[in-house]
């Protein structure tokens, strides 16, 4: 009898847990792909697969090429025009849909407030605790997320109603950059932050490329802009000195309030990739609700929340504002 996963500390009380979560994924073949053999194919379109785990899945998975119905071989090369149907049931997953707010809604827009914890779109391990699922178990299977946050961030995401709509708000996102206001808590054990100082943070930044953790950002050559006001300061029982600042960004790069709020000595609360060793990450990844790497953390997710957002509605063009009240598991001190 297969075990039920505990639910992540991340999740909180109210999450719920789902058993049946079987992934179906359709793989177009197109003209780039004729004449592949099915393994080699899978391996391209199933990111991060080696060739031998792809070739073992195209043993033993459960596929179907549509509309040939051959029988699937590692081995079998693939025609134009065909379809790889692969069906893979998942572990069981704890959702958290009853932490996710509707801010707005219209005949154009859908803003939520995305909790932490909950993934914008599926990955390789997570299937039903993202968006993307939520929307479809709640009747709106046609809405479409038009940017992403981090797994453990918080706040305002935006969503359009119809293919005209997603395709005009990616291109605002790309290239206008809506006006996008952050909050988050920081470790400052040496003051670097007092109440009402403003400070803009201008390193241009780049990914660590050939390094144990290429995720992570750092410094480069790309332009990175981010505007910081410091609101109060808080003392933590255990981490001592926090402050709660106001982020505004000009630019869009990957964890670059993250990046830059660590470059400046004060890396973000609960942070497990920014302020922390690659083999304290590792061993977070590993073992997310471990309580010797819970321990080592203000929180069980990096503090920092999509506050407010102001853009153009795509229909009438006028400003229109959207506010995610902030999380009272972190944002609930008396400031000192």
């Amino acid at each position: 009898m297969t075990t039920d996963p505990e639910r992540p500390a991340i999740a909180g009380d109210d999450a719920i847990l789902i058993h049946e979560n079987l992934r179906e994924r359709i793989f177009p073949v197109d003209s780039n792909f004729d004449g592949w053999r099915l393994d080699r194919f899978l391996a391209n379109r199933l990111h991060r697969l080696s060739r031998d785990r792809a070739n073992q899945i195209a043993k033993r998975g459960d596929i179907t090429i549509l509309p040939s119905q051959r029988k699937a071989k590692p081995s079998m090369k693939l025609q134009a025009g065909e379809s790889v149907v692969l069906r893979e049931e998942m572990a069981p997953e704890w959702v958290q849909d009853a932490q996710v707010e509707i801010l707005y809604a219209d005949d154009d827009l859908f803003i939520v407030n995305k909790p932490s914890g909950m993934l914008v779109h599926e990955s390789t391990s997570v299937r039903l605790n993202t968006i993307q699922w939520f929307l479809v178990r709640h009747g709106e299977p046609e809405v479409q997320f038009v940017h992403r946050l981090d797994r453990e961030t918080s706040g305002v995401l935006v969503c359009a109603r119809t293919p005209e709509r997603v395709a005009q708000l990616n291109e605002l996102f790309t290239t206008a950059h809506p006006e996008k206001v952050y909050r988050a808590m920081v470790l400052d054990p040496h003051g670097v932050w007092t109440p009402g100082a403003e400070r803009t943070l201008s390193q241009p930044l780049g990914m660590s490329l050939g390094t144990d953790l290429e995720l992570r950002m750092t410094h480069g050559d790309l332009r990175s802009v981010t505007h910081v006001t410091a609101l109060a300061v808080h003392e933590h029982p255990r981490f001592g000195r926090m402050v709660d600042v106001c982020v505004r960004i000009e630019t869009g790069r990957q964890h670059q309030i993250r990046v830059h709020l660590e470059m400046a000595g004060t890396p973000i609360a609960g942070d497990k990739l920014y302020g922390k060793s690659n083999a304290f990450f590792m061993a977070a990844c590993d073992n997310p609700d471990d309580p010797k790497v819970l321990s080592q953390l203000a929180y069980p997710r990096h503090a920092l929340h999509a506050w407010k957002m102001t853009l153009p509605h795509p229909r009438t063009h006028k400003p229109i504002s959207f506010t995610a009240p902030l999380p009272a598991s972190i944002w609930s001190f008396t400031p000192r």
